[in-house]
């Protein structure tokens, strides 16, 4: 009853994305601002400072639908429903190209799991230097924004509301997480 009165807030371009968005850009901004004003003992952490900004830049694009939310444009549609308005629809361009069972579909099969299969082979020989790496908070508070991203991604996969709601509370999260990865940053 009280979702007649009220919209929800967990809803494509309602509160909780606009907030996701909002801490996206300030991420942006935040990381913009530390390299700007601190000097780095290692590469490492300039090239992660550098790629968090420039990332947390594309997620809010990313969110505001790459300005077709403020200024109303038609973003592409795509092939099977929807529009490209978003990073993530990748995933979803993916899935549908699967779903299609002709060649194409059996070569972006073959090509992901051949991508992830490196990437676990890569992560296992790798697991020492991986370990250290993060071992520091800032590094580890990446990692989780990554792995919330990631969630949003697949839930983004599934066609079903509830799931969309829970999609925009793990995007919100992330945002969230990577504002705090950069204070723990600007704390050391």
């Amino acid at each position: 009853m009280a979702a007649l009165i009220r919209p929800s807030i967990m809803v494509e371009d309602g509160p909780v994305e606009s907030a996701s968005a909002i801490l996206f850009l300030c991420a942006s901004l935040l990381g913009a601002w530390t390299l700007a004003t601190r000097d780095f003992a290692q590469k490492l952490d300039f090239q992660l400072l550098l790629g968090v900004s420039l990332f947390s830049l594309l997620l809010f694009l990313s969110e505001v639908s790459f300005g077709a939310r403020f200024f109303e444009f038609e973003m592409p549609p795509m092939e099977g429903g929807g529009e490209f308005d978003g990073g993530h629809d990748i995933a979803i361009i993916l899935l549908r190209m699967m779903q299609k069972g002709d060649a194409t579909s059996l070569v972006v099969a073959i090509c992901l799991l051949l991508a992830f299969t490196a990437f676990v082979t890569l992560a296992y020989k790798a697991r020492a230097p991986i370990q250290r790496f993060l071992q520091n908070e800032f590094h580890f508070a990446l990692l989780l924004h990554v792995s919330f991203l990631a969630c949003g991604v697949l839930l983004d996969l599934v066609p079903v509301r509830k799931v969309s709601l829970l999609e925009e509370a793990v995007e919100f999260t992330a945002s969230v997480t990577i504002v705090w990865a950069l204070l723990i940053f600007r704390r050391t």
